[in-house]
């Protein structure tokens, strides 16, 4: 494992990348084992979200014809999926670059991935 303080200096000199699960980090949040709470209310907040995506798409199947209201459920879900992907592999990260503890926490869950930039031919 790499220490914090040089995690932290290659990933500000990017020689270095960084995988979040999104999907793992959302597991252990409602497992009760996600402590950093940073992270929590913006995965609380997200979730909460869904719901009222679901009563948008039942009021769009009540009010619209099932063809338009498919097609906006689809493209709904479709843009909910994708920023909540982004928005927890920020946040995730950030507090990874901020906070050791919870560094060596998404290393040890594997929540946090990281591998080097630096290429084996120099000549790439």
């Amino acid at each position: 494992m790499l220490p914090h303080n040089e995690f932290v200096f290659a990933y500000e000199n990017g020689s270095l990348g960084c995988s979040v699960s999104a999907l793992l980090t959302l597991r252990l949040f409602f497992a009760g084992k996600l402590r950093e709470k940073r992270v929590a209310i913006n995965l609380l907040l997200w979730s909460l979200g869904l719901p009222l995506l679901a009563t948008a798409a039942l009021v769009g199947f009540l009010h619209f014809s099932i063809l338009w209201a498919v097609l906006g459920t689809i493209g709904a879900l479709m843009i909910y999926a994708l920023a909540f992907l982004y928005r927890v592999g920020e946040v995730v990260l950030s507090a990874a670059l901020a906070s050791e503890e919870f560094y060596a926490f998404a290393i040890t869950e594997r929540i946090l991935v990281t591998c080097s930039n630096e290429t084996s031919n120099p000549n790439l």
